[in-house]
């Protein structure tokens, strides 16, 4: 009994009354059980989002920090380029776009209407995914000629 009127005693002197229908520590536990599992459920799931938030916002600023870096890499690259080479590179960039244009045309040309009706059925099934089906397309054209060529030789 004088553990409970110890207790009293703390509580009052804290300036709280006790209060007879509050549960006692012991009940408290038993009721609190089965929402300790919700309960932990509910900060683990807290503490997981808070934290894959940090992650994010963590990764965002370390990718605006690579970017940054990338640009002063590259501005640093042209600046130190003479101006005579980056004049030749943009020459051979446009060159090499010109290329494959034609050489894309000439697939074009070269290939027979039947493959031709089979891409463009294919290219319409493929809707909103021209990028892919162009390179695809390329690509098979490209193998297409090389196998004639070789066997024409």
């Amino acid at each position: 009994m004088t553990s409970q009127h110890d207790g009293n005693e703390s509580s009052a002197s804290s300036g709280e009354e006790p209060r007879e229908d509050a549960p006692t520590q012991g009940e408290r536990g038993q009721a609190d059980e089965p929402r300790a599992g919700t309960d932990s459920k509910a900060t683990a799931k807290e503490k997981t989002a808070a934290a894959k938030e940090h992650t994010i916002a963590k990764a965002k600023e370390a990718t605006a920090q690579v970017r940054a870096k990338a640009g002063q890499a590259t501005e640093l690259a042209k600046s130190k380029t003479p101006e005579p080479l980056l004049h030749t590179a943009t020459q051979t960039a446009a060159h090499v776009r010109d290329t494959a244009s034609r050489a894309g045309h000439l697939a074009a040309d070269k290939t027979p209407e039947a493959v031709r009706e089979k891409a463009e059925r294919a290219a319409h099934a493929a809707g909103s995914k021209w990028t892919p089906l162009f390179v695809v397309g390329v690509a098979f054209l490209v193998v297409v000629l090389m196998r004639r060529r070789r066997r024409n030789c």
